[in-house]
């Protein structure tokens, strides 16, 4: 009864949670901080790829640049390294009529080139930024759309999936719901729990095909010799390497949770 009350929650709880110059700027002249902080998102396309110079990618801005803006750039914020361009001039592109920053008109370009900084477990920050010169010829840069990059075993993903547990603390029958949405469309996920001194131990999900856009749901089972006590669920995407994670207790001292 238990078993089917939980395969009930897989299909309730989802629904539930229901290239152009730009005028000269003097040398000494300091660059132009950005006038606004990012409001929208940014799409890489593709979602995921390899973290050197085949890993190709395009960008485009989710809003627009302001009306009286007439270029763009993107630029790729790694911690510790210099800012860099990405897809397009580095004194910027021009606009199309739409005002939306979109790499696609000067094709796929990598993300991490040879020589860049594509660290793992750190945030690299691709940003939109927009030109925009009054009648003086003053430059004001504002920054409308972002999106966080992160590189997981050489592969850069812009994918950010969530992950639930249910239950959150799993008795003697070790088996609960998983539930996650965020990964690649069709990519296969895998999973293990992390204890506190970092040891991994692998489980089993069934199924493991991701969906596209919507929650997904899994029957997690743990391994039988996994001690009692506080791990880290974590699941990845085979063939993206997106991560996300939840906290899980395993107490045999309970049947069920």
């Amino acid at each position: 009864m238990k078993l089917r009350r939980l395969l009930a929650l897989a299909v309730a709880v989802p629904a539930a949670f229901a290239i152009a110059t730009v005028p000269a700027v003097a040398e000494d002249a300091a660059p132009a901080a950005p006038a606004t902080a990012a409001q929208g998102t940014v799409t890489v396309s593709p979602l995921y790829g390899p973290a050197d110079s085949t890993g190709k990618a395009t960008a485009r801005a989710s809003v627009p640049c302001g009306p009286d803006a007439t270029k763009f750039r993107f630029v790729l914020r790694s911690p510790g390294a210099n800012e860099r361009v990405f897809g397009g001039s580095f004194l910027g592109t021009a606009l199309p009529a739409d005002k939306v920053a979109d790499t696609a008109v000067v094709g796929q370009r990598a993300l991490f080139p040879a020589g860049s900084a594509a660290q793992e477990g750190v945030a690299h920050k691709l940003v939109a930024q927009c030109y925009t010169f009054d009648a003086d010829g003053a430059l004001t840069i504002t920054e409308p759309a972002s999106v966080d990059l992160r590189v997981n075993n050489g592969v850069w993903t812009s994918l950010s999936p969530e992950v639930r547990a249910l239950p959150t603390k799993i008795g003697a029958l070790r088996f609960g719901l998983v539930l996650f949405r965020g990964f690649a469309p069709g990519d296969r996920v895998d999973g293990v729990v992390r204890a506190a001194d970092g040891t991994s131990t692998p489980v089993s999900l069934q199924p493991q095909i991701t969906p596209d856009g919507t929650w997904g749901g899994a029957l997690l089972t743990l391994p039988a010799n996994l001690a009692d006590g506080s791990y880290t669920l974590v699941l990845s995407g085979t063939n993206s390497h997106a991560t996300s994670s939840v906290a899980i207790t395993l107490d045999s001292s309970r049947l069920w949770w």
